[in-house]
């Protein structure tokens, strides 16, 4: 699949102040009309762009748009090397990753232990398999091999480590990596128990080497650590895995309450024998999440 074959239709969502649009369109797939989605962001500075900011070079353009007393606004062209935006193109796109990437109404979800039990977890069972299939083809050696950072083979106890796609994989202040376990019996942090605290402690360890190793990301006091790791509750996709961000990466959409579980804070309830399907969660979910409709009706019900 090539960009060149997306046709834009409409936009689903754009802000401004993230430098992100999400369009709505169409890619031909042997002959037919598919529904797709476009994901497009501005990247950040390359990293000789203080060079070629120093040696004049950095710019193509600039027009001067403004001038107050001290200040000067210009809109500048970008040269050299700089990729200027990133795009992610999802084709096939379901309605629910067209929802997934519309604008639409957010609300909070207080799901007790009963919920889960009667709403939640049947929903999450009745899931197709296929829409895991891409974890799957990453966990079998089939796809995204050449990104692997470090892998596990255990089946029970392994993990494998790649840079999320949506990461640029140059900017070491917004590194996001994923870890993907490979027991396929955990969906969510639900279903985390005691046993499962030895692999999230060595998802860390090993996140934090290879932020170091691999991209540089160091520490100036050696006791802290370098990595934001969480879990979401809510998952995009229910085959558990934990995200890894740099520490300054404050501003990412999921690093947030109502989303995120810090990792160190879910192993040291698993530790204290805190039973995740046994306790009641508060999470958000947009108005167009298919579990929203469940939710609704099992209230009136």
């Amino acid at each position: 699949m090539s960009l060149h074959e997306f046709k834009p239709k409409r936009v689903l969502n754009e802000d401004p102040r993230a430098r992100t649009v999400n369009v709505l369109g169409e890619c031909q797939i042997d002959g037919n009309a598919t529904q797709a989605v476009l994901l497009v962001e501005k990247t950040h500075f390359a990293s000789n762009f203080i060079d070629r900011l120093r040696d004049g070079s950095a710019f193509e353009r600039l027009e001067c748009i403004g001038q107050n007393d001290i200040y000067t606004w210009e809109f500048g062209w970008l040269g050299g090397t700089d990729a200027h935006t990133k795009m992610t193109l999802i084709c096939p796109a379901s309605d629910d990753v067209v929802a997934k990437y519309s604008a639409c109404d957010t609300y909070m979800v207080l799901e007790t232990p009963e919920v889960y039990k009667n709403v939640t977890e049947p929903w999450i069972a009745s899931i197709p398999a296929k829409k895991k299939q891409w974890v799957y083809n990453i966990l079998e050696g089939i796809s995204e091999q050449e990104s692997v950072l470090y892998s596990d083979d255990d089946e029970q106890t392994g993990f494998m480590l790649l840079p999320d796609l949506k990461w640029d994989r140059r900017t070491v202040s917004s590194l996001y990596l994923t870890a993907i376990v490979r027991d396929r019996s955990i969906a969510t942090l639900r279903d985390l128990r005691k046993e499962h605290v030895p692999m999230l402690k060595k998802i860390k360890e090993q996140g934090e080497r290879v932020a170091r190793e691999k991209f540089g990301l160091v520490a100036a006091d050696e006791a802290f650590g370098t990595l934001r790791c969480f879990v979401h509750y809510m998952p995009t996709f229910f085959h558990f895995h934990v995200h890894l961000l740099a520490a300054d990466y404050s501003q990412h959409p999921g690093a947030v309450s109502g989303k995120a579980h810090m990792l160190d804070d879910i192993i040291s309830l698993l530790e204290l024998g805190v039973d995740f399907k046994q306790r009641t969660i508060g999470y958000a979910l947009t108005a167009g999440h298919p579990l929203v409709q469940e939710l609704s009706r099992a209230n009136k019900a």
